[in-house]
Parts: C-alpha cells; structure tokens; sequence
C-alpha cells in the first residue's frame, strides 16, 4: 500500500512538472502570435509590445489558477455535460475580462499612437480570447484523459505483476518444502539400517540447503547453477541406492550461461527418480542433456521405466505441474513440455523460447 501511494505521488509530480512545462511554453508561443498580430493590425510595436505584456500575463495566471484547481479537485467523470458547461462559461468569463482590459487599455493610450483601431474591437478581442481560452481548455481535458488513462492502465499491469509474482513465489515455496520433505523421508529411512550412509546424506543436504538458501529469491538461476544443483540433489539419494542411482550429463557450452527458472532441473530429476525407481533394473541410469537450437533451449532428462498415465493427469498438480504452471508465468506460450515413453524408457523435454520475462 506503502508503495503503490509513492508511486501514485511520483506519477502525478511527473505529470504536473510536464504539465508546467508546457503551461509557460505554451502561452509564451500564444503571446509571440497575439505580439505579432496586434503589431500587424495596429501597426504600432510599441502599443502591441505593452498590450502582450498586460494581458497575456493575465491570461497565463487565470489558466494557471484553473489548472490548479483542478488538479486538486479533479471533476468526476459521471457528469461531463456538468463539466463541459462550466468549462464553456469559464472560458466565455475570463475571455470578456480580458477583452474588456485590452479595450481599457486600448482607451487609455494616446489617441495617435495607433494608426489604425479596427471596430468592435471589443467584440474581437472576446473572439480571440475565447477561441483560445477554448483551445486550452480542449487541450487540457484531452492530455488529463489520456494522462489518467494511462496511469491506470500503469497500475493494472503493476497489479497484475505483482499478483503473478506472488504466486511464482507460492510456487516456489511448494517445491522446496516437498523436496525437503522427501530428502529426509529418504534418510530417516537409513538412520537404523545404516547410519553411516545416513549421517553422509545429511552432510549432503546441508550442502545442498546452504546452496539453495545463498540462491533464494532469485527467481532465475544460469543452467550451469541447475546442473550443479540437479547433481546434488542426485549425490544425496545415491547414496540411498548405492551403486545403482548414476547421472549422465550432456550440455551444449552454449546453454551454460542461459538463464531459467530456478529448481526447473530439480523438478525433472525428482520426477525421474520418483517414478523411475519402479522399474527392475540393475542400474539406474538418469541421463541430462541441454542443447542450444537457435533461439530455442531444449533440455531433456531421460530415465528408464514404463510411463503410467498421460502426462494431463500431471498438469493438476504435483511436481510436474508446478513446474509447468512456473514455465508459463515466465515464457507465456514460449514453452513446451512433453513426457513421452521412447523404448525402455521416459523422456521428459522442455522447449524453451527467447528470455524468461522478469516477473
């Protein structure tokens, strides 16, 4: 809340020193034009000089006043016909005071000074003023629109932003109190059997945790950091299943440095051993490969086993699921991810397309 209010005192300051802006630059221009058409009808520099000067001021500090006014007390949108009516009988009132001034002072100067007097100049003066009193008033109400709408539209996507990280957090949250869980299910299940493999597992998770911890809040980890963590989290069930748990790396130099979401390898590597471990085989081999295919990072992790359900039932829910719901708040439809079964066993590929978006 704190912060949605500075932003809003920000946005408004920067849109009232740009409205100040243009304010002086704006009548400064109307004063050149009405200088140099009362020098061209009255032919007399001089008497246009001072007339410019007495009255364009008055016009500057009257728009100033209004602009002012309703900065502070902004009109409501529900009633433009009200609006549009006082604006209409503001402008026609400050154009007849600064006619009836011009006329005042067109009284006062020495007859002489000006060749030429046109007639009704009082009328004229009214016109010129409320065409451009008009003009002003048009101008404001359409910038302050355009001004509001687009602050709005600001504080929408700010919304949405931040309602989208707020769930990639709760995400996050998921996946590493269930990884943490499964790690020490998996070492209090060793502890009477074989402590020894027990106390070098929690060695490993410590590791691990102090890796995970130095990296928390970084939504983005470079693909060199995901291996590093895949392979630990893999060292510290290896030692569960002995000889048998093995991890085979395969990675394109290129894909090194590339930025993705945090524990996306973990999620893999998880579900492969999770659901790999069912199957009957003397060696468990888990096999990681990532490849740079122009725009596109391909990253792959394959274990053997027989695939059970279609990979559907998995976006509801699960590892995998939360995996594919944080892929979509960061690449839109610039993922893909597909579990197929490829002989004797599982292959689980994620297409990732262009730069994760900064959520």
């Amino acid at each position: 809340m704190i912060v949605t209010t500075i932003s809003q005192e920000i946005s408004q300051g920067e849109s009232s020193a740009g409205f100040w802006r243009a304010q002086v630059v704006g009548w400064f221009f109307l004063a050149l034009i009405g200088f140099s058409s009362r020098a061209a009808v009255f032919g007399n520099p001089e008497a246009a000089f001072w007339l410019t000067l007495s009255v364009e001021p008055l016009a500057f500090a009257l728009t100033s006043t209004a602009a002012v006014f309703l900065m502070r007390r902004p009109p409501k949108p529900r009633a433009p016909i009200l609006v549009l009516s006082c604006a209409v009988l503001l402008c026609a009132a400050a154009a007849a005071l600064l006619a009836t001034i011009a006329y005042a002072i067109h009284l006062l100067l020495v007859p002489g000074i000006l060749p030429f007097v046109p007639e009704n100049q009082f009328r004229l003066g009214f016109i010129y003023y409320m065409g451009m009193l008009s003009i002003w008033t048009l101008i404001y109400f359409g910038v302050s629109a355009e001004l509001a709408a687009r602050t709005e539209r600001f504080f929408k996507v700010k919304a949405e932003t931040r309602a989208l990280r707020l769930e990639l957090e709760h995400l996050q949250l998921q996946v590493e109190p269930h990884f943490l869980f499964n790690s020490l299910n998996t070492i209090v299940a060793e502890i009477t059997e074989r402590p020894a493999i027990a106390e070098e597992m929690t060695r490993r998770l410590a590791g691990y945790l102090r890796y995970s911890l130095d990296r928390r809040g970084r939504g983005l980890c470079r693909m060199e950091e995901e291996i590093e963590a895949a392979q630990a989290y893999i060292a510290i069930l290896a030692l569960r299943f002995d000889k048998r748990l093995e991890c085979h790396c395969k990675i394109d130099p290129a894909t090194l440095n590339i930025e993705i979401p945090h524990m996306t390898l973990q999620g893999l590597v998880e579900n492969a051993i999770k659901h790999g471990m069912r199957a009957e085989h003397d060696s468990f081999v888990i096999n990681i490969r990532a490849r740079l295919v122009e725009d596109q990072v391909i990253i792959e992790v394959d274990n053997p086993g027989q695939l059970q359900a279609p990979f559907d039932l998995a976006q509801g829910g699960g590892g995998l699921g939360n995996l594919c719901r944080r892929l979509a708040l960061r690449y839109d439809d610039r993922y893909e991810f597909s579990l197929d079964q490829q002989d004797e066993r599982i292959v689980a590929t994620i297409k990732l397309r262009g730069d994760p978006a900064s959520i």
